[in-house]
């Protein structure tokens, strides 16, 4: 009972430290990776470093999309528009939050 107590602990700790970090530390991994692999591309021709630089435009747009599900908006709208343009409106984490301030009916 205790190492199922511990292992669900920890597993609810390292849920809530990808939620609070996670949207960070994946755009600018993702960021660091992108840069380093096309520069790396350019200068040896790597095919290595060129899916390093896919994978890290990949993680920057996923720690986009879960900043997007936090706050309910883009930080970013280069990201917000490849997320609109190539994910099913489904998949959208900003639809249907926004309530507009306009009334209904104006009584003037």
């Amino acid at each position: 009972m205790n190492a199922a107590l511990s292992l669900a602990a920890t597993g609810a700790l390292v849920a809530l430290v990808l939620w609070l970090l996670g949207g960070v530390l994946l755009r600018v991994g993702g960021m660091l990776f992108l840069i380093g692999g096309l520069l790396l591309t350019a200068t040896t021709g790597s095919p290595v470093m060129a899916a390093a630089s896919i994978l890290g435009g990949l993680a920057w747009l996923s720690g986009h999309w879960l900043f997007a599900v936090r706050h309910h908006y883009f930080r970013s709208p280069l990201a917000r528009r490849i997320v609109l343009r190539a994910l099913p409106a489904t998949c959208d984490p900003t639809r249907g939050w926004g309530v507009p301030n306009i009334s209904g009916g104006s009584r003037r």
